[in-house]
């Protein structure tokens, strides 16, 4: 009978002990992401404040916010993201925008320039915010390739077994264990938790799920507002030759001059033979941007094997913030102000300058031209020219698209230039990243 009490008091004694030692990794364990249960706590708020919304509106409204409900949600409850997901925000965007325009091609370019200068002012307040949330700091130092290796890693160790085995289970083990809803993803990461693997997950999914929830609300209000708008173009010939001296009167911006390299995809991207004789759009801006990236990451990274992901989280958003907040300071500028309400649908169908009839000396002079920073004068020279020889209606639709495409070229080159200054910046910091 002693036996068995002192069996019984010994048995409760461990257990006793178990139970301190758990706590005290528990208050270890929530001491440590202080920071990132706040950050989800925001999110979680603000998440439900969206649906709440959703169940009050009607119409096309509710539509858009149902798909931002349901993007958002999954990756609210997804175990991992990889972290290319935010490269996908395009189409998230669109179709968000094509609940607006179903009819549309690119329903996401029916909004107007100064609504999207206005989306970027907000996006580099939001980033802004991003970066002073408690729980940011973990993740500052870390690269894109840490983040890509947590990912591998996490999906590979999902394979094993006795994780499958677990997984069928996780209803009951949530019942049991509610921590595991607030911290960690899965039964098995009180052990990974302290290898910060699982860490670098967690806080991946919470930068995503900041981003789309912010870009899905912000596309949402913008396209509403649009919605129903015309495309305000520019009719009177004052007016045009207005837009057109503005333009000319641009200060051009500084082209990236480290590497030869850059200067060649600049020049085929916003040269002037692409100006007069070709029409380069976001999907050639994206590629040049890309090409850039990869000489300028190889360039302080020359034994990775992926440069590019090499970038750390913290340059990165704040160079990107940089960028965005640059780029809606062009409102500020003449020609800008001019094409304020026209869409961006309409910038990106524009006509070759060859198909519009004029002298081909002027082609031959353009095509021989080499002074790539005085680009701007033509558009002016050639209205001027129409303007003296034509009749109102083809002068005002030559002025138009020159106006037009003058601008889409400024934009162009402006932010291809900016971008490789940031991304400059973003690579040299990140060498200096432990």
């Amino acid at each position: 009978m002693m036996d068995g009490w002192f069996a019984w008091k010994i048995f409760t004694g461990l257990l006793a002990v178990s139970a301190l030692l758990l706590s005290a990794v528990g208050v270890v364990a929530i001491w440590r992401v202080r920071g990132i249960l706040h950050w989800k706590g925001s999110l979680r708020d603000e998440f439900k404040g969206l649906q709440k919304a959703a169940g009050e509106s009607q119409g096309v409204r509710r539509r858009a916010l149902e798909v931002v409900i349901e993007d958002c949600n999954r990756i609210w409850k997804a175990t991992s993201l990889d972290p290319g997901e935010v490269l996908h925000l395009s189409t998230y965007i669109r179709s968000i925008a094509g609940c607006y325009h179903p009819e549309a091609e690119k329903p996401e370019l029916r909004v107007s320039t100064g609504s999207f200068l206005n989306a970027a002012r907000a996006s580099a307040d939001r980033l802004e915010m991003i970066l002073r949330r408690p729980g940011f700091e973990r993740l500052q130092k870390v690269r894109i390739r840490h983040i890509r290796q947590s990912f591998v890693w996490y999906q590979r160790v999902c394979q094993y077994r006795i994780v499958r085995y677990l997984y069928r289970y996780r209803n009951i083990m949530r019942r049991v264990y509610r921590l595991r809803l607030i911290i960690l993803p899965d039964p098995f990461s009180l052990l990974a938790y302290f290898s910060n693997r699982l860490t670098m997950l967690i806080l991946t999914r919470c930068l995503l799920m900041d981003v789309y929830l912010f870009v899905g609300k912000m596309a949402v209000d913008t396209y509403d507002e649009d919605e129903g708008g015309e495309d305000t173009a520019l009719h009177p010939v004052d007016e045009i030759e207005k837009a057109l001296e503005a333009l000319d009167a641009v200060k051009p911006s500084e082209p990236y001059q480290r590497d030869p390299r850059i200067r060649d995809i600049r020049n085929r991207l916003v040269g002037i033979n692409n100006f007069l004789f070709s029409t380069s759009g976001f999907r050639d801006w994206k590629t040049a941007v890309q090409e850039s990236a990869e000489v300028i990451a190889a360039h302080y990274f020359p034994a990775a094997e992926r440069p590019l992901e090499e970038a750390a989280i913290g340059p990165l958003l704040y160079c990107c913030q940089d960028w965005i907040r640059t780029l809606s300071e062009t409102e500020k500028i003449p020609i800008v102000k001019q094409l304020h309400r026209v869409r961006l649908e309409s910038l990106y169908n524009i006509k070759s300058i060859t198909e519009l009839a004029f002298p081909s000396k002027a082609l031959i002079i353009a095509k021989r031209t080499r002074d790539l920073y005085r680009w701007m004068k033509w558009p002016l020279m050639i209205y001027r020219w129409i303007k003296k020889t034509s009749p109102l209606k083809i002068t005002i639709d030559v002025g138009w698209i020159l106006a037009r495409k003058g601008f889409v070229n400024f934009a162009l080159r402006y932010t291809f230039d900016t971008a490789c200054r940031e991304l400059d910046a973003v690579y040299r910091q990140s060498r200096t990243t432990p």
